[in-house]
Formats: C-alpha cells, sequence, structure tokens
C-alpha cells in the first residue's frame, strides 16, 4: 500500500515559494507515494504546473477566507459565511498588533481533513504550520521556513510554542539555518537544510523552448526575475538605469514577474524617463527561453532565503550581478561566479557596466557556473527518509 503524504501552501502565485512548490511537485516520487496538496487559496500561474497524479484539495469557504482582506469580505458575507467573515476582520485586526495570535486565529477556520497521512508538510510556515499541528492527522509533522528568520521574526510569537512541535523543520540555505537555530536553539537537532528543487536537465530543455516574443539583439539585454516590487529592489534597479542610461549604454531591461504596485512602478519609470528601456514581461510560467537571451542576469533583492531564480539563472549560465543581502553567500563568491555590490545605484551600475565592458570577467564567471552545476532533485530523499 502506498504511503499518504500531503502538502499544505497557501496558493500557487508567482513567487519563490510557489516555484519551489511546483518544482517539487514535479519530481515527488508518486509511483511510491499517494500525494495531496491542499492549497487553501487554489489560483495562480503555477497551478497548471501540477502534475495530473497530485490529488487536489480545495474548498470554496477557505478560498474565500484566504482571499486579499478586505477585499474578501463581501464575499463571505454573499456566500453566507458569516461566521468566517467576523473571524477573518478579528484576525487582521489583531494582526495589526500581533501577528502570531492574528495568524492562529485564522487557523482555526481551516477545515480538518479525514484522511490520517504518514508525512504532513507546511511549505509555508505561519498559520499553516498552527492548523498542521493543531488539526492534520499524521504520524510526522514538517515545516518549511523560506526565508531568514531574523529578517522575519514577525510571528515568534506563536511559533516558538510550535515549532517545537512540528517532528522537522526545514529551510533553504545554511545562513537561514544559523537563523532559525538562534531562535529555536531547543531544536536546533530538528533544524536542518532543504534546498529549493532545481533540475539543471529540466530548466535546460524549458529554455529552448520558443517563446512569441524575443528579447532585442540590438541592445544590451539586462533581465531580473521575480515580483516588481521596492522589497525587490526595483527603486535600486531604476536609479542604476538612469546611470548607465547617463553613460551613453545601449541597454534594454526585462522584468519577468508580478508588478506589486503598477502606479509606484510607472511612476519610477517616468521620474528616471526610462519608458524605452524598461521593458516588463510579466508573469511567465516559462521564463528560460528570455532568460537564456538575456546578457546579464540582475537581482536586487534587500532580504532573501534563497532565491530559486538565481539558482534558475546560474543553471543557465548567466553572469550575474547581486545585492550582497544577508543569504547571498550561499549561493555567491564575489569575483568568483558572480558580482556582488551593494544596495547602491551607483555600486549597481558600475558592476552591470563592468561585465558588459569585460569578457574575459564574463567567461569567468560563467566557466565557475559551468563546473558548479548541482541536480538537487535528491534533496527530496530527506523527506522520504521521514517516512521510512
Amino acid at each position: 500500500m502506498k504511503k499518504k503524504v500531503l502538502f499544505i501552501i497557501s496558493n500557487m502565485e508567482s513567487g519563490g515559494v510557489s516555484k519551489s512548490m511546483s518544482n517539487l511537485l514535479n519530481v515527488v516520487d508518486t509511483k511510491t507515494y499517494d500525494v495531496d496538496l491542499f492549497i487553501l487559496n487554489p489560483a495562480g500561474v503555477f497551478m497548471d504546473t501540477i502534475p495530473s497524479e497530485i490529488n487536489i484539495i480545495k474548498d470554496k469557504r477557505i478560498s474565500l477566507f484566504f482571499l486579499d482582506f478586505p477585499y474578501n469580505i463581501p464575499k463571505l458575507l454573499k456566500y453566507g459565511y458569516f461566521l468566517d467573515a467576523i473571524v477573518r476582520f478579528l484576525g487582521a485586526g489583531i494582526m495589526f498588533f500581533n501577528k502570531g495570535i492574528g495568524a492562529w486565529i485564522l487557523s482555526k477556520r481551516i477545515k480538518k481533513l479525514n484522511k490520517k497521512y504518514d508525512l504532513a508538510v507546511d511549505f509555508n510556515g505561519q498559520h499553516q504550520l498552527y492548523y498542521l499541528i493543531d488539526r492534520v492527522k499524521a504520524k510526522k509533522k514538517v515545516t518549511f521556513f523560506h526565508s531568514d528568520y531574523g529578517k522575519w521574526p514577525h510571528y515568534y510569537s506563536m511559533d516558538k510554542r510550535y515549532m517545537p512541535k512540528a517532528d522537522f523543520i526545514f529551510t533553504i540555505s545554511n545562513k537561514c539555518v544559523e537563523s532559525l537555530i538562534k531562535y529555536f536553539p531547543q531544536e536546533k537537532n530538528k533544524i536542518g537544510l532543504f534546498e529549493n528543487i532545481t533540475s539543471p536537465k529540466l530548466i535546460r530543455n524549458w529554455a529552448n523552448e520558443k517563446v512569441l516574443e524575443s528579447l532585442d539583439v540590438n541592445f544590451e539585454k539586462l533581465i531580473s526575475v521575480g515580483h516588481v516590487s521596492k522589497a525587490k529592489g526595483f527603486d535600486l534597479a531604476m536609479g542604476a538605469a538612469s546611470i548607465l542610461k547617463s553613460r551613453g549604454i545601449n541597454f534594454k531591461w526585462y522584468f519577468i514577474g508580478e508588478i506589486a504596485n503598477r502606479q509606484y512602478v510607472t511612476s519610477l519609470v517616468t521620474y528616471h524617463k526610462l519608458e524605452k528601456n524598461i521593458i516588463f514581461l510579466g508573469v511567465q510560467i516559462n521564463p528560460y527561453p528570455f532568460i537564456k537571451q538575456s546578457d546579464i542576469f540582475v537581482h536586487l533583492s534587500r532580504f532573501e532565503g534563497k532565491s530559486i531564480a538565481l539558482d534558475e539563472a546560474k543553471i543557465l549560465l548567466k553572469p550575474i550581478v547581486v545585492t550582497n543581502f544577508s543569504t547571498v553567500n550561499d549561493q555567491f563568491r564575489h569575483r568568483i561566479n558572480a558580482s556582488i555590490c551593494a544596495m547602491d545605484v551607483q555600486d549597481i551600475a558600475f558592476h552591470i557596466e563592468e561585465i558588459l565592458a569585460d569578457f574575459e570577467l564574463r567567461r569567468k564567471y560563467v566557466n565557475a557556473l559551468r563546473f558548479s552545476q548541482k541536480d538537487t532533485t535528491m534533496e527530496l530523499e530527506k523527506l522520504y527518509k521521514l517516512i521510512k
């Protein structure tokens, strides 16, 4: 009889966690394991990437409950979910003062599942962790945290009660492991590394697929993948782009990802007079053909756990300019396999211009990346081992 495994995730919208979930589901052993995926709000571009062998669990009431607040309140009332509307409103109010308690309240409205699992995995943390511990029946319970806890300790008031109840706690980089241990030292022996799932073979195959729109070969081609937002350094990108333009560099900078605040983004492009240089390609299920065509991959996040987009750019052998966020050294060494720059527009512009002008530096980075290719699909053995 197959062992039963449950994964829990909030949604499949664009973003690193959903992409990581998609990659994992596409390599999990469905011949040995009966895999359920409970999606609280089953929406997003990565829904179509879920293999048919995965059983998707969804619930209309829960989907409405976890839509963006407060826009979901009228919809909950429309369908007669009056208690849910009250709890959602109450939870949002409490989260303003204490995110942990607010999320705990929200977790109580997620329905119990009748099935008992051999392994249940919360892939998002926060209210899903509290739901996993309190309301899911499973022999083993595992939670994931996808960032540097020191940069995101907002739920600590409840996490300190619930993390100890999990059988194992995974995070995505060595720096993130260290951060979790600092906050939860008593759980040191059950905190471990689980790298984002990336398959070089699959990514290279996807990169060779034809796309309707190609990058303009008449320009230096920069590309960034991720949410177009301040957290991902869009303001830094515009400042650096303005400097590059003033120096006469003939470039186009392409952005793949959801625009968090279109008015904010448009105003920055207009302010710096970059309308002819900045191209938004929107959310792409398959961004790899665009990355393959680019000259430089630029990633300007203010904080990261471990960026799956950067791992994929490495697989496609792109020269990379990346900011010095807290976990960057888990992926890169300055002037060995990437240019690591300060979160400063002058420094960013300098390193981009340097790579564009220095063929030998580009070749050095590409060679370093070529000889460090890594298939992380074997990370799944860490979950299988918990079941066995």
